[in-house]
């Protein structure tokens, strides 16, 4: 294994809110191997995990080299500060909203980190995502200008998901708030705001009682945007310790009925990366599979094709590389993505779920981003 193979093996382990002995004892196993600890903090800072690292490293009794420690600790106390801060403009911001008589739910990390981890300094953010109905969402982002954040206000046409980012500085921090009037672009059916309203759950920021998804929608909303991130960007593994702890936090509330086969599919994928406890393992039920091949130092992980790296810059690759990466992907990668079940042995794969992801859904699903491609230059 080649020391950027080792270090993101241990940044995987760290992702994850809670820890237990299973994952301390790789843990320290694999520090052990790591030569490279320079390069691990910024590492960390890249994948949103340099608290969890920290605070992982520490309960697990790794010696750090000191100049890494200080490094690692550092960030987690400014991610701890950030988020204090963002905190208290959210609870501002739903205060009004809530004066205005706008219903909002607070998405991904600015609920979790108050829901899921020990301390919600431990889950860094960029933005805080909030989802209000189309029909408020002018009024919430006028609302947005009046408590001082510079936000555009949109035209006769709403954006398909979400508005621009409103911004403003707060203690000398930036805060950025994004409204989303969709989950999901284009929307869906079970991603009504109403109906998301129904299943959603409390929670409190700042002493303001604010709501979030229901544990499912979260997960399948988790999971979405994974998916997306995993085609055309790359994988950022606080995302992974987002969809581990939610469902380690809440397996024994979590309608597992409701989580749709290929989440629960793609959450057992996240085993090979940081193993999932026994009691989730048990509860979800999980079937584990054999690991996956090829995912060392991230590269299986991410997807290498078109259209996530145009053809430009993967020209040097040669062509037959480039449809090889590009219809023919990794084994985590295409399995994470599709939601598809353990695939048999490499020597003997006879499986008609694994056969026709493998050799017909993706290939369908790039062709139907060339016609995209070719649809929108026509446009041009």
């Amino acid at each position: 294994m080649t020391q950027s193979e080792n270090t993101f093996s241990l940044l995987a382990l760290c992702a994850r809110a809670q820890g237990h002995p299973t994952q301390y004892q790789q843990l320290r196993q694999q520090a052990a191997t790591l030569i490279l600890w320079n390069s691990l903090p910024a590492q960390a800072e890249s994948h949103g995990l340099a608290p969890l690292v920290y605070a992982h490293l520490q309960a697990a009794g790794v010696a750090m080299p000191a100049d890494v420690q200080q490094q690692l600790q550092a960030r987690a106390m400014q991610h701890s500060h950030a988020n204090r801060v963002r905190a208290k403009a959210l609870a501002e911001v739903l205060a009004a909203f809530q004066s205005a008589k706008i219903d909002a739910l607070a998405l991904k990390g600015a609920a979790l980190a108050q829901l899921v981890y020990p301390q919600p300094g431990l889950r860094p953010m960029r933005d805080v995502d909030l989802l209000v109905s189309k029909l408020q969402t002018r009024q919430a982002q006028s609302l947005l200008v009046e408590l001082g954040f510079n936000a555009p206000l949109p035209g006769d046409d709403l954006p398909a998901k979400h508005l621009p980012n409103a911004q403003r500085e707060t203690e000398g921090l930036p805060v950025s708030i994004e409204l989303h009037h969709n989950l999901y672009t284009g929307g869906a059916p079970a991603a009504e705001f109403e109906a998301l309203c129904q299943r959603a759950i409390p929670f409190t920021v700042e002493g303001v009682t604010a709501y979030t998804l229901g544990h499912e929608d979260m997960l399948e909303h988790i999971y979405q945007h994974l998916r997306v991130n995993l085609l055309l960007d790359s994988l950022r593994l606080i995302w992974v310790a987002d969809l581990v702890s939610l469902a380690e936090g809440y397996a024994g509330e979590i309608d597992w009925q409701r989580v749709s086969p290929r989440l629960r599919h793609a959450l057992a994928l996240c085993h090979w990366l940081t193993p999932l406890s026994e009691a989730l393992r048990q509860t979800a039920p999980l079937k584990l599979g054999r690991p996956p091949q090829g995912i060392g130092a991230n590269v299986g992980l991410e997807f290498q094709g078109w259209p996530r790296y145009s053809l430009a810059a993967r020209r040097h690759k040669g062509y037959a590389a480039i449809l090889r990466d590009t219809f023919f992907p990794a084994e985590w990668w295409l399995r994470f993505y599709y939601g598809l079940p353990s695939a048999p042995s490499p020597k003997f794969r006879i499986d008609p779920a694994w056969w026709w992801g493998r050799w017909a859904r993706h290939p369908l699903h790039i062709l139907g981003w060339v016609r995209h491609y070719f649809r929108h230059r026509a446009k041009i």
